[in-house]
């Protein structure tokens, strides 16, 4: 009985281990689909941190660093950026070989977004399934060895125009005069020469650094000292060839009909600063021409355009070897196709045109008339029928300031409620504009504020003057009242000629300065 009894026991405790042994089975080793899955959420991440079973395009066993390492190798300069990948359904099985069609999708520089498909593949090997890693993986394009770059081509860069369509800024030939270090027998002399030769052409360059970023410099380095319009050097070029050390070379600038023209509102554009690229997100490297002031600095991104953008295979630099052979099984066939043949290509976009009310002949007759003193000054036009800016001149040292638009000039009180004129309202020029505000015993308005209170005074109601047309910077602020009166303002000569309203601003000076600037204008424009 007891030998009896003993069997039946070992018999019911077979029985329950059946049901064990399938849940084993159960927790066996991961599908194909899991293999991919768990593939491309380390690709996303580029991480492969506890993902095995990963084999090179020859079939060499990649573990979590190597995987990392290939990887990084094709993706090349892309790979500061992470993919969107896309499984397109599952696994397609055949045998000891599987393959998924999967979706990838970059976000480049500029914005733009790259989208191509790719395929895994797998294999079975000792009953796991193994996927394979390589150039080819990251782009059907990429052989072994290669990896993606990027580059680039520059786009055309827009321009501005005036009211009749005339371009005011656009590109310009220019010569970059540099001074190379071991060409210099005396430097104090050099300093001097060039001091003498750039003042004939009425160009202020400061000198007096030059001599510390000499010494600083690499013996053949080019230390760059100004940069001319082609019509200024080829004044002085003879002066600057017979001078020991001083070289030159030449390129294009974006730039503004003349030197003086509009020179505070269009600013000026040149090689990005490292606080521009750092802003940009990408849209700007080294050596990229930027807006550095002004409606430059403010339409850089619609001036600049969009330059063209390609993906290409290079050589990729020698890696270390992945590792040791993971089993006797035949390497991935390497994609074909010529090696530096693009993978993606995108066109330059030329840079939009910006268009101002700005008129030539007024502007070079406002600019002219500040010329005549060597204070800084301002100059604003505004045509009273429709309240287009037609100038906006500044005198001296007016690269980087716009006087006339940002100017706070403190004045008597205006006729009737200076809000009725334009103070304080939500002015939008698509250019920065001080658009005024009351004070104790009066008003504080930039230049272009008197003027354009005396266009209201002679028209009977203020409506916001405009200055850039396209691209439109806003709705402009609503119009004001009817009003009259006059606008006597000691100090500044602010009045109506025609169908022009002006104002002129010199710093420190009063109507026996600014009346004669505004005649020589006003005598040029007539």
């Amino acid at each position: 009985m007891r030998k009896l009894r003993g069997t039946l026991l070992l018999l019911a405790a077979l029985v329950l281990a059946v049901p064990a042994l399938v849940a084993c089975d159960d927790d066996g080793p991961p599908t194909v689909d899991e293999r991919f899955a768990a593939f491309l959420a380390a690709w996303r991440k580029a991480d492969f941190a506890g993902v095995p079973d990963l084999l090179s395009p020859q079939g060499r066993a990649l573990d979590a660093a190597g995987a990392g390492a290939a990887l990084a190798s094709a993706e090349g300069e892309l790979a500061v950026n992470r993919p969107t990948l896309t499984p397109h359904g599952k696994a397609a099985v055949d045998h000891a070989d599987a393959t998924l069609s999967v979706g990838v999708s970059w976000t480049l520089p500029g914005g733009r977004t790259w989208a191509y498909d790719t395929t895994l593949r797998a294999r079975l090997l000792s009953r796991r399934w193994h996927v394979y890693l390589g150039p080819e993986t990251v782009h059907p394009g990429l052989q072994t060895g290669q990896r993606m770059t990027l580059r680039t081509t520059s786009a055309k860069r827009g321009v501005v125009v005036a009211g009749d369509g005339t371009p005011i800024v656009s590109d310009t030939p220019v010569v970059y005069v540099g001074v190379e270090p071991q060409r210099v027998p005396d430097v104090d002399a050099l300093v001097q020469r060039l001091d003498i030769v750039f003042k004939s052409v009425r160009v202020e360059v400061d000198v007096q650094g030059l001599p510390a970023r000499i010494k600083a410099a690499k013996p053949d380095a080019f230390v760059d000292v100004v940069t001319l319009r082609r019509s200024d050097f080829n004044e002085i070029s003879a002066d600057l060839d017979a001078t020991a050390g001083v070289r030159t070379r030449t390129g294009t600038l974006s730039l503004a009909m003349t030197r003086s023209f509009a020179r505070g509102l269009l600013g000026t554009s040149g090689p990005a600063t490292k606080e521009l690229i750092d802003a940009s997100k990408g849209a700007l490297r080294a050596g990229d021409i930027a807006g550095l002031t002004g409606l430059q600095r403010t339409y850089d991104a619609q001036l600049r355009g969009r330059p063209g953008l390609s993906v290409v295979p290079v050589e990729a630099p020698p890696a270390a070897s992945p590792g040791p052979s993971a089993s006797p099984s035949a390497p991935v066939p390497a994609a074909a196709g010529k090696a530096g043949d693009p993978l993606f290509t995108a066109p330059p976009q030329d840079g939009a045109t910006i268009a101002t009310t700005l008129d030539v002949r007024v502007q070079q007759a406002a600019d002219a008339a500040v010329a005549k003193t060597a204070k800084q000054s301002a100059l604003v036009a505004i045509r009273i029928s429709d309240g287009a800016v037609l100038a906006v001149a500044n005198g001296p040292d007016a690269a980087g300031y716009d006087l006339a638009l940002l100017g706070e000039v403190a004045g008597p009180a205006w006729p009737g409620d200076p809000a009725a004129l334009g103070v304080g309202a939500p002015w939008r020029l698509g250019a920065e504009v001080f658009a005024g505000r009351t004070g104790p015993g009066g008003v504080v308005a930039a230049p272009i504020g008197y003027a354009a209170a005396a266009a209201a005074l002679a028209r009977g109601k203020w409506q916001q003057p405009v200055l850039v047309k396209n691209p439109a910077p806003g709705d402009p602020a609503p119009a004001g009242p009817a009003v009259s009166g006059a606008l006597n303002v000691p100090g500044l000569s602010v009045g109506v000629r025609g169908d022009i309203a002006y104002c002129v601003y010199v710093t420190d000076a009063g109507a026996d300065v600014t009346g004669p600037i505004a005649e020589t204008f006003l005598n040029a424009v007539k």
